[in-house]
């Protein structure tokens, strides 16, 4: 794909809750579509990091510092969320695939590493699958992409599993969950719910070339680990990591666990099972 020319507007971003980091924060025009991201680090490698439904870079507030003492790390708000914005109507998961692959350009030539997180780990399926040559290594982490039953008996165990704010992890995360979903406001996050139910990336899995790392926090009641399961059998070479004491955000819930596998795993060490 070749690169985009892209308008680039730096400003210095501050985000709130979790730890009180100033990260620099950066605007790119990707055709019609505005990105932005934060950036920090220098390391040689660089590593994206992709938040879930309703989300922005602020869901990586634990897991940045460890991040960036290593690698140059991009963590940009999903096109709907966050400060990413477009016209029209939210793009379907591959197109939000595609509208990153063009983001990614702008990082320079090269492989990244992604880490992608629920719809971001969707996301980043769409990425190593389509965009091979981009990716170097992948850590899908509690990952949408694997339909549910539409039956009503499977919609109320749903309903159950989401419902009580308690099953989302720390409580003291629940602020920059409600504040990032006020953000995108419910048209986003409904929209974006309806591509991600709709999106199979099955037959996406067995295509994956990056080395890839399943990592699923045990208590999910979200994204069910048998999802995880699943993805570890379908992509060639892939292991699962299961965090215990984690719930569907588990670089909230266990961060220093969390950090601690994926960078072994980024720097080739064997992780999971």
């Amino acid at each position: 794909m070749p690169h985009t020319h892209a308008t680039l507007r730096r400003r210095s971003t501050t985000r709130a809750r979790g730890p009180r980091v100033r990260w620099p924060g950066a605007t790119v025009e990707v055709g019609p579509y505005r990105v932005h991201a934060l950036s920090t680090g220098s390391g040689a490698e660089t590593v994206v990091l992709l938040h879930g439904l309703s989300g922005s870079g602020r869901w990586w507030a634990r897991n940045l510092p460890a991040f960036a003492r290593r690698y140059r790390v991009a963590v940009p708000d999903v096109v709907g969320f966050g400060r990413s914005r477009g016209p029209g109507r939210l793009p379907d998961l591959e197109g939000l695939a595609a509208i990153l692959a063009r983001w990614l350009d702008t990082l320079g030539p090269g492989r990244v590493h992604l880490v992608g997180h629920s719809m971001g780990g969707q996301l980043a399926i769409h990425l190593a699958a389509g965009f091979p040559d981009r990716v170097g290594r992948l850590v899908l982490c509690d990952a949408a992409g694997i339909p549910r039953r539409r039956g009503a008996r499977e919609l109320l165990r749903f309903a159950r599993g989401v419902a009580p704010p308690s099953r989302w992890g720390d409580p003291r995360f629940l602020p920059v969950i409600v504040g990032d979903a006020l953000t995108a406001g419910p048209r986003s996050i409904l929209r974006a719910l309806a591509h991600i139910v709709r999106d199979d990336v099955r037959p996406l899995l067995p295509r994956i070339q990056a080395p890839t790392l399943v990592l699923w926090g045990a208590n999910d009641t979200v994204v069910p680990l048998e999802h995880g399961r699943e993805m570890r059998r379908s992509i060639p070479g892939a292991r699962l990591l299961v965090l215990p004491h984690a719930a569907h955000n588990p670089m909230v819930d266990r961060p220093a666990a969390f950090n601690r596998a994926v960078l072994r795993f980024l720097r080739g060490g064997v992780v999971g099972e």
